[in-house]
């Protein structure tokens, strides 16, 4: 299973990156500049090769297959709750980088949501510190925290299997994103050798399915697109915006007990 988990962390991101809404306003004004009208592409030649690699090939035959399989068997509200508990393992990475970006209330934030939901939240699988108490998550990683300081983008990069949209910035705290990110990480198979890594892979290219679909007919060009997606969802979330990268949560139902209970 590890080749597919391989893979699939590829492509699953490369999905969400690519199929992330990019309508949000930036709702901060912490962080760098505007994007440039025409991004940072000065090796497209390699970009397009390494993009359809993922694309045509990865996806195509091995990640979309499995996660359409995955889709079957599997209600939306089931994948949703399993990627909460997966996102509950980032903690130590969306606790560091707000202190590291001079905003401790919001690690403050992310310290209380790890407490509620590794708790009565089982382990996070549920959310009830968004549900019950308003702690709204806040995606962090190293590429969001350079952004912050001040350090531009620089080139797109597109890498097989390591990183299948980046770019130099965000590639560049890719290693500390290893270590603190536990749920999004390469070592997550050292902690689940038998194919939880893949299950979380497949289960990512299910959520983003319905937007990657949409953004492949929509686009003449689904590489510029995917480019183009990834640099305006990058400055939203630097600046703090919205980050909407799977689905609309479904509710917390473990904790949905009606007041009235259904007579036999």
């Amino acid at each position: 299973m590890r080749p597919l988990r391989a893979v699939g962390l590829a492509l699953c991101a490369g999905g969400l990156l690519a199929c992330a809404s990019t309508s949000a306003p930036p709702t901060s004004a912490t962080a760098a500049a505007d994007p440039p009208a025409v991004q940072s592409d000065p090796i497209q030649g390699w970009n397009r090769s390494m993009f359809w690699f993922n694309d045509q090939v990865a996806d195509r035959f091995v990640l979309a297959p499995a996660a359409h399989v995955w889709m079957a068997i599997t209600a939306p509200t089931v994948r949703t709750h399993l990627e909460q508990f997966f996102d509950n393992l980032n903690f130590p990475g969306y606790f560091v980088q707000p202190i590291l970006q001079g905003d401790p209330h919001q690690s403050a934030v992310a310290l209380a949501r790890f407490v509620i939901n590794s708790s009565i939240g089982v382990a996070g699988v549920f959310d009830p510190a968004d549900a019950h108490f308003q702690l709204k998550e806040r995606k962090e990683d190293m590429g969001q925290t350079l952004g912050v300081w001040g350090i531009p983008p620089g080139p797109f990069l597109v890498l097989p299997v390591i990183e299948p949209a980046t770019c130099v910035r965000d590639f560049a705290g890719w290693p500390l994103d290893q270590i603190l990110n536990v749920g999004d990480t390469y070592f997550w198979s050292w902690f689940a050798p038998y194919g939880e890594t893949a299950l979380r892979d497949v289960n990512r290219r299910a959520l983003a399915d319905e937007r990657l679909n949409s953004l492949r007919e929509a686009s003449l060009d689904f590489y510029a697109a995917a480019r183009d997606a990834y640099f305006k969802r990058r400055e939203v979330v630097i600046r703090n915006g919205s980050d909407d990268e799977t689905t609309e949560k479904p509710n917390d139902d473990l904790y949905d007990i009606p007041d009235d209970p259904p007579q036999p």
